[in-house]
Formats: structure tokens, C-alpha cells, sequence
């Protein structure tokens, strides 16, 4: 797609307006109107690529911006945010690693809540609450996840002496897709109850941590 090392300074460095309205704008006209062109790094990738890109360019462009929006630097301790920045520019195999995995998440991804989700579970990453291959879990668990199953996630949690809460299974299958996802498993053959896995309830955890 295009160069790597612009994304992670987009990264590392930018300072995206979140007061701009993503899902009433049209890219191409974003794209066009230049008020990304002095954004490190973001700036750099529309000014020289402009008129290369296509529209599924354009359209991932918006999404990334989109999880930059969210990704929250200011929720990182200053020393662990330093680490990440100095390794993810001194180090290019870490680099390649980090950036090819997101961008990876993010092109895949439809909703664009989800993509706030990734965001949130990147920066609990960038703040060792996890491993990046753990991180990876969970970004596979929320791209199966149906998204009305992960905020049910505290619905079945029986940990810490709290009861379950009632919900209807036929809503939306919730049962079914919560199994299927990896949000959710049977602990007995002769028990119909689900329990939350950790990967459930750490997706709901650092991907939604404004509900925790």
C-alpha cells in the first residue's frame, strides 16, 4: 500500500482533529482539501500519493485516521509511551511488525466501532496490560465478534460474586455467536450457562474502558 515508516510517524507523532465527523465526509474531498497536509505523517502519505490513490485507498485512509481519533497517548504513562516511540523507530523489524499488523486489522474491519475497539486494545498494548501476540488474539476474537455480544460479556460473568443477569438468548443468537467468536464457552455437557474466556472479558476490559 503505501510506505510503512509514514504510518508510524502518523503514528508516534499527528494530532488528528477528533472534532472532525468522519461518517458525514466524503475522503476523496478530505483527501483534496488539505486539512491533513501538515499532519506528520498523515500529511505526507495524501500529499504524495494523491493522485495515486484509489478508493479502497481512500477508504482505508479514513478508517486509520479514524482509529488515530481514538488511539488516547494521553491514557500511556509518559515513560512507557517514550519506549514504544523510540523502538518503533529504531527498531524496523518492530516497526514492520506493529504497522503491518494494524494496518492488516484495520482494512478488515467494516464497522467503525470496531476500529474504535482496535484503538482502545492498542493502546492498553502500548501500555504492557498484554503481549503483542496476545494483543493479536484478541484483535481475531473482536474481528469473529458480533459487537452486541461483547458489551453482554459482564451479562455472564460470575466471577467476584456477582450473578448473572437475564437476557434474552433469541435476541440476536447471542448464545450461539458468543461461543463461536471466542467471547464466551460451556463449562459442562449438562449445563446450558456460558462463562465468559479471558479473551471476552479483556476485549470488553481495554476495548470499551470508558463501561469499566
Amino acid at each position: 500500500m503505501i510506505n510503512l515508516n509514514k504510518f508510524s510517524t502518523a503514528l508516534i507523532d499527528s494530532n488528528i482533529p477528533t472534532n472532525l465527523d468522519l461518517a458525514n465526509i466524503d475522503i476523496i474531498e478530505v483527501c483534496e482539501s488539505g486539512v491533513f497536509d501538515n499532519i506528520p505523517g498523515i500529511g505526507e502519505i495524501i500529499s504524495t500519493t494523491r493522485s495515486l490513490m484509489n478508493l479502497r485507498d481512500k477508504l482505508f485512509l479514513k478508517k486509520f485516521i479514524r482509529f488515530l481519533q481514538t488511539y488516547d497517548p494521553t491514557q500511556i504513562p509518559i515513560e512507557k509511551l517514550e519506549v514504544f516511540k523510540k523502538k518503533i523507530q529504531s527498531d524496523k523489524k518492530y516497526r514492520t511488525k506493529i504497522m503491518e499488523g494494524l494496518i492488516e486489522y484495520i482494512d478488515d474491519l467494516k464497522r467503525v466501532e470496531k476500529i474504535e475497539i482496535l484503538a482502545h486494545l492498542f493502546t492498553a498494548y502500548i501500555n504492557d496490560s498484554y503481549s503483542w501476540e496476545y494483543f493479536l488474539d484478541l484483535s481475531d476474537c473482536l474481528m469473529r465478534a458480533n459487537l452486541n455480544c461483547i458489551t453482554r460479556i459482564p451479562e455472564i460473568d460470575t466471577f467476584e460474586g456477582k450473578e448473572v443477569k437475564e437476557y434474552d438468548e433469541k435476541e440476536s443468537s447471542i448464545e450461539a455467536d458468543m461461543i463461536s467468536s471466542g467471547l464466551a464457552m460451556e463449562l459442562s455437557i449438562w449445563s446450558s450457562d456460558i462463562y465468559p474466556t479471558f479473551l471476552g472479558k479483556d476485549l470488553f476490559k481495554y476495548g470499551f474502558p470508558s463501561k469499566c
